[in-house]
């Protein structure tokens, strides 16, 4: 009984009501929870800080971890991240929160801004960067310039946003970067360079959802890359062969929602199924597929079946079509399988990173 009155008195004290300023109306921080029993991360609600004036007269929660729910910040400014610094702070996210500009903090370790409206972010080639983590899904960059300072990056994740182009030498100063996420945008080439990029942590590499029409793969050397999605772009033809030897690690491959030509289809199923490789293609340009429907006259000579036999014909042909819908069901389910798999590997090591005897649950 005492124990969880403890626990109650711990959530309900731990909601207070923050404000900067002789008056309520020039609260900056109107609201913070923070529940460093159950969960590490510190939650303020609603902040508004528009002026480094406003974020000087701020004094934030001294905790490891702090995250913004909603409120709006007009410039995550040098000023800004000296305040976080004063306090502490290691890993910051932000949810909801109208962000426009970022000045890339470089005291932060974990940095998730998602959904945040923002539009601009300002990197210091002089500056030394600690950052680990970022994700920056669903805001609005165009251009992701002077990333290749951020040198000791983990992962980055970059979906959903207005990418056209990006230039694969950004990541070759990364040594340690294990997953590139950047699905969603309007990626249409990797830049003009012709140099091979070289990415020996590299696990997971996500280009879903954009709007590429030929992968550069002779340009890519990712020796330890397991998971790799195009899944949904403008790719008409895809040497499975030299994908496999650029990427001899390879176990799962998200082909799906491509035109590809039907040579590109039939070599890709030969040579993923040899190597076992989970794979996802599409067949939508090939109007008969030779591994469902043998030929005619190999079909009667196997089953016995005379030329004027056509309904039996047909009802083979049928039946293969279901085998191979349910063989595509299955492959589906093993590559999602695969990725939760991939998710829980990244959930495990983010949980691991957190310092301290309370750990961090992931806010995203």
């Amino acid at each position: 009984m005492t124990t969880s009155l403890s626990v109650l008195c711990l959530i309900t004290c731990a909601s207070v009501t923050f404000l900067v300023g002789p008056k309520v109306n020039a609260a900056v921080v109107r609201q913070y929870t923070c529940d460093s029993y159950f969960q590490s991360w510190c939650q303020l609600h609603n902040a508004t800080v528009h002026m480094d004036t406003d974020v000087q007269a701020s004094v934030f929660p001294r905790v490891r971890q702090l995250g913004f729910i909603y409120g709006s910040i007009g410039n995550f400014s040098h000023t800004f991240n000296n305040q976080l610094f004063k306090a502490g702070v290691l890993r910051v996210f932000a949810r909801g929160t109208r962000i426009t500009n970022l000045t890339m903090p470089n005291t932060i370790e974990q940095l998730y801004l998602r959904d945040n409206g923002l539009q601009a972010i300002d990197i210091e080639p002089r500056t030394r960067y600690t950052l680990r983590y970022l994700r920056l899904q669903m805001n609005k960059l165009r251009t992701i310039a002077r990333f290749e300072h951020l040198t000791q990056l983990l992962e980055l994740n970059l979906c959903d946003n207005l990418i056209e182009d990006i230039a694969l030498d950004t990541f070759a100063t990364m040594p340690n970067l294990r997953q590139l996420i950047l699905c969603g945008n309007h990626i249409k080439t990797f830049g003009s360079s012709t140099a091979v990029v070289l990415l020996p942590s590299l696990t997971h590499l996500d280009l879903g959802g954009n709007f590429l029409t030929k992968l550069p793969l002779e340009r890519w050397q990712l020796p330890q890359l397991i998971n790799l999605s195009v899944r949904d772009n403008l790719l008409t033809v895809l040497d499975s062969g030299l994908l496999v030897r650029r990427f001899p690690l390879l176990r799962i491959l998200d082909a799906s929602a491509n035109a590809l030509d039907c040579h590109s289809y039939h070599q890709a199923l030969q040579t993923f199924v040899n190597r076992s490789v989970v794979h996802l293609i599409d067949r939508r340009m090939c109007s008969v597929d030779d591994a469902i429907v043998l030929d005619v006259e190999e079909m009667r000579r196997i089953n016995g079946i005379t030329p004027d036999d056509r309904t039996a014909i047909m009802e083979v042909r049928h039946l293969k079509e279901r085998i191979f819908l349910q063989q595509r069901t299955i492959q589906q389910q093993r590559m999602e399988i695969e990725q939760l798999r991939a998710n829980l590997t990244t959930l495990m090591e983010q949980f691991d990173l957190v310092a301290g005897p309370a750990r961090a649950v992931d806010p995203f």
